[in-house]
């Protein structure tokens, strides 16, 4: 058996109260916790819900839907660029945006709990009894998920609405015109094109329907996001007390991987510069609202501030104490006209 130290599970007492029915004591034991329970299962099956709803608008746009056909000009030279491989592939994107943060808040829930010695403490949800920084971990999770789905839906539904055209759309593509010419012939090079089709010789049809979402770049907006949410939750929740610089390394090193990344887009041909800026600007905004207004960051007490270290310098007295026993034996009553209070009184009134 655990000892009574070791187990820091709640527990409520209920006040003593005059005997009843055996069954009416069952029924009342068991009543609340079944309709917090029942309370607790419809908020969760919501949530779940909300995460579903999100989803759609990403899957019908993925397998579904055709981006807008957007028309050209055979000269136009910012969508004449070779096609290139991706630097950070959709797998490594996924490493960064999902498996980094996800280890991150692991770590830092496991490291606050353990220092403030509620490693052990539990709590009883929907009958099973888990430890409190397995609930935490939980809620910081599902916050950062519920944001990453409202900046990819945002990015989905600007990259399908636009349609822009990717730096190496000609190259992949390879336009025919309708009357059976090319781009590359003469007649054609200050010729605005709206009815082509794709021979896309060499790549799939896949790459072909990539090659017109372009705005805005979806890489830059979900490392941003993440980025940024991940920077801004470490500010709030985590203290190295070993060095005061550690922290803001990390969230550099955050940082400069989010901008790496959407530096890659243009490097690699896939976006123009104002894609990587919109996406960009639109995963920062998503981690911002998220942290102020869904995760709430903002109004968990700062660590390691200003408050901290002359909470932790200056030591507090008690002032009622110190009056009592210090100011009255030695301090006359207090001046009036008539001097009506004698020394006793005047502790009393103090």
């Amino acid at each position: 058996m655990r000892d009574a130290a070791e187990d820091q599970s709640v527990s409520v007492s209920m006040p003593a109260s005059a005997p009843a029915p055996a069954s009416a004591t069952a029924t009342a034991a068991s009543s609340p916790p079944a309709a917090a329970d029942r309370r607790l299962c419809h908020r969760l099956l919501l949530e779940l819900l909300v995460f579903v709803v999100l989803l759609i608008p990403i899957c019908v746009y993925e397998f579904a839907v055709d981006p807008v056909r957007r028309g050209f000009f055979c000269d136009d030279e910012s969508i004449s660029y070779p096609f290139r491989d991706n630097t950070i592939t959709p797998v490594m994107l996924g490493l960064i945006v999902g498996l980094l943060p996800i280890l991150l808040f692991v770590l830092v829930e496991y490291v606050r709990h353990l220092r403030a010695g509620q490693i052990s403490t539990t709590v009883d949800l929907l009958g099973w009894r888990l430890s409190t920084w397995y609930v935490e971990l939980a809620r910081q999770t599902t916050y950062f998920g519920f944001g990453m789905l409202l900046t990819f839906d945002a990015t989905e539904v600007g990259k399908y609405t636009i349609g822009r055209l990717r730096p190496h759309f000609l190259a992949v593509c390879q336009p025919q015109l309708t009357d059976g010419s090319l781009c590359s012939d003469p007649a054609n090079l200050h010729r605005y094109v709206e009815n082509y089709e794709c021979a896309g010789e060499g790549y799939s049809i896949e790459d072909v329907r990539q090659a017109r979402l372009s705005f805005p770049s979806g890489h830059s907006s979900l490392v941003f996001y993440a980025m940024v949410y991940v920077a801004v939750y470490l500010q709030r929740k985590l203290t190295w007390r070993g060095s005061k610089l550690s922290r803001h390394f990390v969230q550099f090193v955050l940082i400069m991987l989010a901008w790496y990344t959407a530096l890659s887009r243009v490097m690699d041909n896939w976006h123009h510069w104002s894609d990587v800026l919109a996406g960009s600007l639109l995963g920062v905004a998503g981690a911002l609202i998220t942290v102020r207004y869904i995760a709430r960051l903002f109004d968990l007490p700062f660590d390691g501030g200003v408050g901290a270290i002359l909470g932790g310098g200056l030591r507090r007295e008690n002032t009622a104490a110190t009056l009592q026993e210090e100011v009255c034996p030695s301090t006359p009553p207090p001046y009036s006209a008539n001097s009506s209070y004698n020394d006793d009184q005047y502790c009393t009134k103090v």
